[in-house]
């Protein structure tokens, strides 16, 4: 899970990441509140408004992105140094 960052709420940074983490969630309170902890070897603990929790997705490297669109027959994609021209 990404935690929003709230000292950036009235900051409108184009390229300013708003975001903290990752984090694992580590218990769920029934008010809405959720621990969460760090993923490192601390493992700190925060309490947090679970509002403020995104779900975070592992960023794909080069050869998983290819063999995602391979493993797809209707998904093709063009090659670099295809013959074909756009003009």
């Amino acid at each position: 899970m990404l935690l929003f960052d709230s000292k950036f709420k009235d900051f409108k940074g184009k390229f300013q990441t708003h975001w903290l983490g990752p984090y694992e969630i580590d218990k769920v309170f029934s008010n809405g509140a959720v621990r969460i902890k760090t993923i490192d070897e601390f493992q700190t603990h925060l309490i947090v408004n679970g509002h403020e929790l995104k779900i975070y997705h592992k960023p794909l490297s080069k050869e998983e992105f290819v063999n995602m669109f391979q493993e797809n027959s209707t998904i093709r994609l063009m090659e670099k140094n295809s013959s074909s021209s756009l003009a």
